[in-house]
């Protein structure tokens, strides 16, 4: 799926910004649906940075900070159920493996290793295999 496919299925917009104004990835904003991104990014980390900020999309800000460890791994989690969903398209899904594509996407295996494994099982259950 491509950037302004995703933008487009969940109904935000996009608005960039350089290193220099904020040194940091990206963020949301659930109240006007706009994810802000920084336009410095290598493409493959600005798709990581724009699928992890989508799955803040449905959390409760005025609740972060309370429960900043949980929507976080929200977060990351519906980005890797994405990134897997996207190459089982290009692979057999007995091809996968947990670790190459923790590489492939520089995903920390400290924090990864149990979330790929749980979201390719689910993905695979989900289509019978």
């Amino acid at each position: 799926m491509t950037e302004s496919e995703l933008l487009e299925q969940f109904n935000v917009s996009i608005c960039e910004f350089s290193s220099n104004e904020w040194p940091r990835n990206g963020f949301l904003d659930p109240i006007n649906r706009v994810v802000y991104i920084n336009k410095d990014l290598a493409p493959e980390i600005r798709l990581k940075v724009i699928l992890h900020e989508l799955g803040h999309i449905n959390h409760n800000p005025a609740h972060y900070k309370r429960l900043l460890y949980k929507y976080e791994n929200e977060a990351d989690r519906f980005m890797v159920r994405h990134l897997i969903s996207e190459e089982l398209t290009q692979y057999e899904a007995s091809e996968f493996n947990w670790l190459q594509f923790a590489e492939r996407h520089k995903i920390s295996t400290t924090w990864g290793e149990q979330m790929i494994q749980e979201e390719f099982y689910r993905f695979i259950k989900k289509l019978g295999a």
